[in-house]
């Protein structure tokens, strides 16, 4: 059981693609306008080919498009589509100027929206070729503006001929608390679907278990901080990487002081979770969970412990969670135990008892953000030797 519940399939991929790609469209697109900009995509869907014009609504209805050619190993095609509003009100955005000013797509909002679907379309076409570990090149992008089956339907038509459904995700753009809602669809040529199909059950997509593992964690992790505080919260790891005992403690400087939150695990298998953050990027989260960004705390008191437990307990439970659900068992975290000291004092322990029965941990490098703020979190687990063989035996 443990065996299969680990193996990919083509969904497996291109739900990890699109976490993946969102996370790169957003520092691209925070780079670029020097703001911090949030796209979530909860993945790609198959859908019936005669719906695909529907993705943001009636095929009557006119939108704004993208459309991105993918040259290389795959071939195919990116679509990124916004209804009309939204593509006006994302050039103002853009633009700087107040919302209700782009009132017709020109020449400049054109070259605003095109810019923007290059960057997002490169971010998810080098997301799937990473993971795939393949060459795929996003070509030059071609903008249209028309209702939506003008736009979509020809594109389509030439995957009819030997696929009946094409893949299609939603995406949440994020930026100054506006909220605006894109279409994707990755439209792969017949050949190319063979190649991704095949590739999906090779060893060494498989063996990206750690990283999926991770990635899902911290999307999960994200949509529960979000509506916990009710803003826009980010929250991406480039995975697990297991790290022997011995490297652990030079995480961290040891100089100076961490914040911690121990979870021990229990149920189906026993091990330990840690979340670590440097005292001075929690004392930074802590302002900006209270809204005290102008008379940030100095200590952490009762008021910095609690935040800092509920925010640790979220993250670590989903990054846990997303654990149990990858290896179909049953992990439950325990209450999460407090601690600031030394990162010495903090591992020494943990690691002590971890050398009786393994001499290696996961370690996940997570950044945490909120609008422009970018923090630096670390998750460990410290998985019971049960655990290990179930993440080995997926490689056989």
């Amino acid at each position: 059981m443990a065996v299969e519940s680990m193996k990919f399939n083509l969904s497996d991929a291109l739900h990890t693609v699109s976490v993946n790609g969102a996370y790169n469209a957003s520092r691209a697109l925070s780079k670029w306008l020097r703001r911090g900009v949030r796209l979530t995509c909860e993945g790609f869907t198959s859908v019936p080919i005669s719906r695909s014009s529907t993705i943001l609504g009636e095929p009557d209805e006119v939108i704004a498009a993208i459309q991105l050619p993918l040259t290389g190993d795959l071939t195919g095609h990116l679509l990124l589509t916004f209804k009309n509003e939204a593509a006006c009100l994302l050039c103002d955005i853009l633009m700087q100027q107040p919302e209700g000013t782009t009132t017709e797509i020109g020449e400049l909002e054109q070259s605003c929206l095109e810019e923007t679907g290059n960057i997002v379309g490169s971010a998810y076409a080098n997301s799937l070729a990473k993971w795939l570990n393949l060459h795929v090149e996003p070509g030059v992008p071609v903008f249209a503006h028309d209702m939506a089956s003008a736009v979509i339907d020809p594109i389509v038509m030439d995957l009819a001929a030997y696929h009946d459904e094409v893949f299609m995700a939603l995406t949440d753009f994020v930026i100054d608390r506006q909220h605006i809602e894109w279409g994707l669809l990755l439209i792969p040529s017949e050949p190319s679907l063979r190649i991704m199909e095949r590739l999906c059950q090779s060893d060494g997509v498989r063996e990206k278990a750690l990283q999926t593992i991770a990635v899902n964690g911290a999307f999960n992790a994200s949509r529960a901080m979000s509506k916990w505080l009710k803003r826009g919260v980010r929250i991406a790891t480039d995975g697990f990487a297991q790290v022997p005992l011995k490297d652990v403690a030079g995480t961290f400087d040891a100089s100076t002081p961490i914040v911690a939150l121990h979870l021990p695990l229990s149920r189906q298998h026993h091990g330990h979770a840690l979340l670590a953050i440097s005292k001075e990027h929690a004392l930074r989260l802590v302002s900006i969970l209270t809204g005290q960004t102008e008379n940030p705390p100095g200590e952490i008191g009762e008021l910095e412990q609690s935040c800092l437990e509920e925010t640790g307990n979220i993250i670590a439970s989903s990054f846990v969670n997303s654990w149990s659900t990858w290896l179909d068992v049953h992990i439950e975290p325990a209450a999460p135990r407090f601690v600031i000291d030394y990162p010495g004092a903090v591992f020494d322990a943990l690691l002590a008892d971890q050398a009786l029965v393994n001499d290696e941990v996961m370690i996940a490098r997570t950044e945490f953000v909120v609008g422009n703020e970018w923090l630096e979190w670390v998750f460990i687990l410290l998985p019971a030797p049960s655990v290990v063989r179930l993440i080995e035996a997926s490689y056989a």
